[in-house]
């Protein structure tokens, strides 16, 4: 029978052995998972790489929109201000202009759809109330842009604002451009019944 003192001796060294067995384990560990980040981080960098350039820029600029916008098909864009392109749209429906303005220092770029309808076109008090509520109606269903009233011109537009922080794709100002357009087109009947007074 072993003595009290061989006992603890035996159980230190199998302490002993079981915590370098341990600090073996963690160091092949460590040096798997550095292997593994070493591997994860070349392939992004290689990602990186073979993205081509034309299709995300980090840095949006006047020149990249304008590049978006004739890939997007819209080679008559025609730069109206140091900030602004503009468009003419003729789409199934109704005939309008659409902006894209950068706002460089707030990292924002503009959609605006113009000289798509005014209050004007109401025909009567209560007219104008119906097309009012088509509006309001229209902007708690869209997920993506607004119909805004300018109280001055009595001019309705729809806007999208699109932050641009991390730079911008070209399929993201593509399908941004896009839905704009075809909402503002799509939209465009019903307000005009609206503004016409049919419905009441």
């Amino acid at each position: 029978m072993r003595s009290p003192r061989q006992l603890a001796g035996g159980m230190a060294i199998v302490a002993l052995s079981t915590s370098c067995a341990t600090t073996k384990l963690l160091k092949l560990e460590n040096e798997v998972l550095k292997k593994r980040t070493e591997a994860l981080e070349a392939q992004l960098s290689q990602c990186t790489v073979d993205a081509p350039s034309e299709d995300f820029s980090t840095r949006v600029t006047m020149e990249v929109l304008e590049s978006f916008l004739r890939r997007s098909g819209y080679t008559h864009a025609e730069r109206t201000g140091e900030t602004t392109f503009t468009v003419p749209i003729r789409g199934r429906n109704a005939e309008f202009r659409l902006s894209a303005q950068l706002f460089e220092r707030e990292n924002v770029v503009y959609f605006a759809v113009h000289e798509y309808l005014s209050l004007e076109d109401a025909v009567s008090s209560k007219s104008m109330v119906l097309l009012l509520t088509q509006l309001a109606t229209m902007n708690y269903e869209l997920l993506l842009g607004k119909f805004q009233l300018n109280p001055r011109s009595g001019e309705i537009s729809l806007s999208v604002e699109v932050q641009v922080d991390d730079g911008l794709g070209f399929k993201t100002f593509d399908a941004v451009l896009n839905h704009v357009i075809f909402t503002a087109d799509q939209r465009h009947p019903d307000l005009l019944q609206a503004a016409r007074g049919r419905g009441i």
